[in-house]
């Protein structure tokens, strides 16, 4: 069967799993629940020691707002603290985080997935969780243009922030923010002082080739307080740690990621505030990090950290962003409108050969090797208009439009090679998807305060969206040319949340909201006698709601302060692969459900002291049955740990009258399963539960910081992901490793 639309243990012992989560019971939340009021650019020997817990604020619900009144779930990484762990990718971003998964799709060729809460079928038709840079969403809500697979790995450097806001936000959002929202937060320039850093990084992995990192920052006012410019400038490169049995142990996994980022910001008056901002990154792999194992023992097939490949599987992804912010106070109210206009590409090969050899050798067409070279392509331009009310302790409100209009292109072409890699005809299949879509949607929040003490939000948005999906085939064995198809749909989200303040820094909420993937065109197969649709023409939008109950607030002002929300998530219409007339397509399924306890705790016992602890606890099933996942009712959602935690501790000192610190995180994920039991094209690989420890440490002197890190300390062979597409045909599973212990040495230099 020709696949046009799919795309392509060590257990923990026991007591390491009491001991997890006793820590989390009684520990506390290293990183911010919220975004800081004022973004550190620049660590200083004045703030080395904190004297307390940080006042936190978070722009959640468009509004800055105090992190311990905003009701829903929402985090936030600053950007400081990643630089400090060593934390530079996505994949690191969800692992300091419980209850969200990154799975590097397609084995890990380029593509990547981001899910929380559970909401995942495993191989997933469109994302679940939303990406945005700064205000401006990024990524393509079309399932034709790698919207499944092309969750933004922007690299975390010179950034104030990455927010994480739990449970859908359709109504502020929009389209495939069901499960969540990802917001990266970049430094702003500074209208009134010269700065500058650069930094150098070395590190070593074990068992593997050493990296580096490479960044320079400058800051310059051009206007003192009326306009600068900051521009960053990075290259990260990772000398892998997969070895390749068929080319005699040579490493395959090298990776490289170049990027830029310029922001210019203008304040022409007090009342005015432009910003206007530009990146590119640019991400090339040699083959992805997967190791080869037994699916049915989980045991390696060739030794650790090795694979088998007949073809190499390299990749290259790049996103180009432009996007201009205005602000306007209008004293009654404050204008913003956010354009974006970005580029976004990926393109690789996936090795096929364990599927194709053994299926068209008995037809008589015989080849070495088979290869799915593939593509994704989308260009997106994004307008955002809102109006945002005064602060008042009566009514507040807030109004907006929005409109994004796409064009992308889905390839993929099939090809035999010889036995010296080369390609040979005949091209078996070379097929092409180009597609538009377009969304206007409005959207808005009113805030009634009943008392001073409690307060009732609601908010709606209504979406229209229109898809266009062209079909161009060619090859052996390609069908004839179909017409195009087009589809149409109206959506509207909700919101409704109540707050109540039982005491100074504290608040109870309650939330219900809504959120949804857009449906979509279906290529359309007709029998060639008849004329007949052999297909259906179109899938339909699926839609959750979620139900939360939380409390957040200070036990001890300054001190200690903790967070606990209960939850669940009604889905239905989940969006799957299907089969139809010999080839995979998408449809709807029936309902799942998802229930969960998120628990989080940050402390300051002393000054120089900061504990903090992330608890998730998640039980994610099937409703219904569905015979196109291959589930039944009450089987598991794939890629969904039980459990999950996260430990940290970081303390401040002095070395000589310099300041110095040293800190070290606890990473617990608990066993998943990648795709149903008896799932029709994926068989089922259980992942183990795994521990990671990371320590990081340095010291400041002047302007000179020097750093050192350990990644995995305890080098576990930690598995976060399974591709085993494959395996209907006996090829290994091909499973997605952390990375072994990594040693790394900091260098950095600040000048003004």
């Amino acid at each position: 069967m020709l696949v046009l639309q799919g795309q392509p243990r060590a257990h923990l012992r026991p007591a390491w799993v009491r001991a997890t989560i006793a820590i989390a019971c009684s520990s506390v939340h290293l990183y911010a629940s919220a975004q800081s009021d004022a973004a550190p650019a620049v660590s200083t020997p004045e703030s080395a020691t904190p004297k307390a817990i940080e006042s936190i604020s978070v722009t959640a619900q468009r509004r800055r707002e105090p992190a311990r009144e905003v009701p829903l779930t929402a985090d936030v990484l600053k950007g400081e603290d990643m630089e400090r762990g060593g934390y530079q990718s996505l994949s690191d971003l969800a692992a300091l985080l419980p209850g969200m998964n990154h799975n590097q799709s397609g084995g890990g060729t380029g593509g990547s997935q981001i899910t929380m809460r559970g909401i995942s079928t495993g191989s997933q038709v469109g994302a679940t969780v939303g990406m945005y840079v700064d205000d401006v969403p990024f990524g393509s809500s079309s399932a034709y243009a790698g919207g499944g697979s092309s969750s933004l790995d922007l690299g975390l450097f010179d950034l104030a922030s990455v927010e994480s806001l739990r449970g859908p936000q359709g109504t502020l959002y929009g389209a495939g923010a069901m499960g969540g929202l990802i917001k990266y937060v970049a430094v702003e320039p500074d209208t009134s002082a010269f700065s500058g850093q650069v930094t150098a990084e070395a590190s070593g992995v074990h068992g593997g080739k050493t990296g580096h990192v490479m960044r320079g920052m400058l800051n310059a006012p051009l206007s003192d307080g009326v306009a600068g410019l900051r521009a960053t400038v990075y290259q990260r490169s990772d000398g892998g740690f997969i070895r390749d049995v068929n080319r005699s142990g040579r490493l395959v996994d090298a990776s490289k990621t170049d990027g830029a980022r310029v922001a210019l910001l203008l304040t022409p008056s007090k009342d005015v505030t432009v910003r206007l901002t530009a990146l590119t990154q640019n991400q090339e792999r040699d083959g992805a990090s997967t190791q080869d194992m037994d699916i049915a023992t989980g045991r390696p097939l060739y030794g650790a950290l090795t694979k088998r490949l007949m073809l190499s599987e390299p990749s290259e992804v790049r996103n180009d962003l432009v996007s201009a912010a205005l602000r306007v106070d209008l004293k009654w109210a404050t204008l913003d409108a956010i354009t974006g206009w970005q580029r976004t590409s990926s393109a690789g090969r996936v090795d096929t050969s364990a599927l194709y050899v053994p299926l068209l050798a008995p037809q008589g067409i015989v080849n070495s090797a088979y290869g799915m070279d593939y593509g994704f392509s989308n260009r997106k331009f994004t307008q955002e208009v809102r109006l945002t009310s005064t602060r008042s302790r009566q009514f507040e409100w807030l109004g907006g439009f929005f409109y994004t209009d796409e064009t992308g292109s889905k390839t993929q072409h099939l090809s035999p090679f010889n036995a010296f890699a080369q390609p040979t005809n005949p091209i078996l299949a070379d097929a092409k998807f180009p597609s538009t879509f377009r969304e206007t949607a409005i959207f808005g929040t009113g805030t009634y305060y009943i008392t001073p003490d409690a307060d009732v939000t609601m908010g709606v948005r209504h979406s229209r969206n229109s898809q266009r999906l062209d079909q161009q085939f060619s090859g052996i064995f390609a069908p004839k040319p179909q017409p195009a198809s087009q589809s149409s749909e109206g959506v509207t989200t909700w919101l409704l949340t109540g707050r109540w303040r039982p005491a100074e820094h504290q608040a109870i909420y309650v939330r219900a909201a809504s959120g949804y993937r857009p449906g979509g065109p279906l290529p359309l197969i007709v029998n060639p006698l008849t004329g007949a649709p052999l297909t259906n023409s179109s899938f339909k939008s699926d839609s959750l709601w979620s139900y939360e109950l939380g409390w957040k607030g200070d036990v001890i002002p300054g001190r200690l302060s903790t967070e606990v929300a209960l939850y669940q998530i009604d889905w239905k219409d989940m969006q799957v692969f299907t089969s139809s007339a010999g080839f995979s397509g998408i449809g709807n399924a029936g309902r799942a459900r998802s229930r969960g306890l998120e628990w989080t705790m940050r402390a300051a016992p002393i000054d120089s002291l900061r504990l903090a602890t992330s608890l998730s606890v998640i039980d994610a099933k099937l409703v219904d049955n569905s015979p196109d996942l291959g589930g039944r009712a009450g089987d598991r959602l794939p890629n969904t740990a039980r459990v999950s935690a996260a430990v940290q501790a970081d303390y401040n000192f002095n070395v000589g009258g310099y300041p110095a610190y040293f800190g070290a995180t606890l990473r617990y994920t608990g066993d998943r399963l990648n795709s149903f039991k008896s799932s029709p094209g994926i068989p089922q690989y259980r992942l183990p539960a795994y521990t990671a420890i990371d320590l990081r440490g340095g010291v400041q002197v002047g302007k000179v910081n020097v750093g050192l890190f350990v990644r995995n300390l305890t080098n576990r062979r930690g598995q976060t992901a399974a591709d085993t597409t494959l395996s209907t045909a006996g090829a290994p599973a091909r499973v997605n490793l952390i990375t072994p212990r990594t040693i790394g040495l900091q260098f950095s230099m600040d000048f003004s």
